[in-house]
């Protein structure tokens, strides 16, 4: 059976792809999405819709859409080092903080508008953001891989990707390490692997840049989340112009309403000069961030209290590590999963793995920075076997 009969998601009548067409057939080229039959016409089949239980149907998540850029920026300002300073409370939230707020409901929320709006955007935060994507997009781009393809659309179009995924995931990590003062060309005496620093000088290597300190995710977080809104934000009205205007397959088309356009999106598989957009964001940067921030969290902890490690936050960045590395060896069936082939590339998903995965799912690692766990080496041991007994077990029923 062909891979594209087993990933198909509806009848093949009239003008559909060919059962035993190839996958590099001209039919299925994402360029060259073919002319739509009668059945792609279709408003429920055809426009990718969700006619029931949208947006309009529940203004408890409209409320939150709207309000999800602030908070972000509560919850970086929550794990940053002027919080320690300026308001403890954080720490209780039940016991402080809540009884703080109800005895000055005026002040509370003056302080906490103070505290959204102090996170900010800087040109340091937004370099890493932009040089952190440019090296994704140049390891999506040449690393190899085998031709892999989603399911079929309601209008025939048959994604393609490569599959790289696994590759991406190493290569990145020792990228990072490699570009940090840990890496070769760090201070001798930060160095994790002084022999190959040697190496390294002897060939140049270090004369072409200067390493960046491995905890750089953590002190620049607010600053480059603050971008982040800002970009994301952009992007998806990029998003729903281009779905409208220039879309890259039939599967799009707007609902006839802006705000629904925008938060659902108007486009299935938007693409830029071949680049699959919502695959590099919602893969490629946002695990591969997710992936990265444990480590570099902790690192920046162990300076911070005086080369002391926190137990509890290494073992939880490495189980945050490795559950991403399952991530990717699963990309391609998230690559067939409700996220690709239903939601449409909007602010809902695009903008949520843009900021909402770094700021609420590196949570717990940021917030242990300054208030470390407290956990012995074999409790977190214990800890973590555990979580990877959990791991493994969501992997086998995969």
């Amino acid at each position: 059976m062909s891979s594209q009969n087993r990933y198909n998601l509806r009848k093949r009548t009239g003008g559909a792809v060919d059962s035993d067409a190839a996958p590099s057939e001209p039919v299925i080229d994402a360029a060259s999405p073919k002319k739509a039959d009668s059945s792609s016409t279709d408003y429920k089949s055809g426009t990718n819709w969700v006619h029931a239980g949208g947006i309009e149907a529940n203004p408890y998540l409209f409320v939150l859409l709207v309000v999800s850029p602030f908070l972000s920026l509560l919850l970086a300002y929550a794990t940053g080092g002027d919080i320690i300073n300026n308001d403890w409370r954080v720490t209780y939230p039940l016991t402080e903080m809540l009884p703080a707020c109800t005895s000055d409901v005026s002040a509370c929320v003056s302080n906490t508008l103070s505290a959204g709006m102090s996170v900010v955007p800087t040109m340091e935060g937004a370099k890493f953001v932009l040089t952190f994507m440019t090296v994704a997009l140049v390891l999506e781009r040449f690393l190899p891989g085998k031709i892999e393809v989603g399911p079929e659309t309601a209008t025939g179009h048959v994604p393609r990707y490569v599959d790289n995924g696994v590759a991406h995931c190493f290569v990145y990590s020792v990228l990072f390490f490699l570009g940090s003062n840990l890496g070769p060309c760090g201070e001798s005496s930060e160095q994790l692997l002084p022999v190959l620093g040697d190496v390294f000088e002897k060939v140049g290597v270090c004369d072409l840049y200067t390493p960046y300190n491995f905890g750089i995710m953590y002190d620049v977080f607010e600053s480059s989340l603050s971008f982040l809104n800002i970009f994301g934000i952009f992007f998806c009205m990029f998003l729903t112009f281009k779905g409208l205007c220039f879309p890259s397959t039939q599967d799009s088309g707007s609902s006839g309403s802006w705000v629904k356009d925008y938060l659902w999106g108007t486009e299935l598989y938007p693409r830029v000069f071949g680049l699959d957009l919502k695959r590099f964001i919602n893969c490629r940067f946002s695990m591969t961030y997710w992936q990265l921030a444990g480590f570099s969290f902790c690192y920046r902890s162990y300076v911070l209290h005086g080369n002391v490690m926190d137990w509890g936050l290494f073992f939880s960045a490495l189980s945050q590590y490795l559950y991403l590395v399952k991530f990717f060896f699963w990309e391609m069936g998230y690559m067939r999963s409700i996220d690709i082939i239903v939601d449409r590339a909007g602010y809902e998903i695009q903008w949520g793995c843009l900021v909402w995965v770094p700021a609420v799912y590196t949570f717990h690692s940021r917030f242990l920075v300054q208030h470390p766990s407290g956990l012995s080496y074999a409790a977190a041991l214990a800890l973590f076997v555990l979580s990877m007994a959990g791991g493994g077990l969501n992997y086998a029923a995969a």
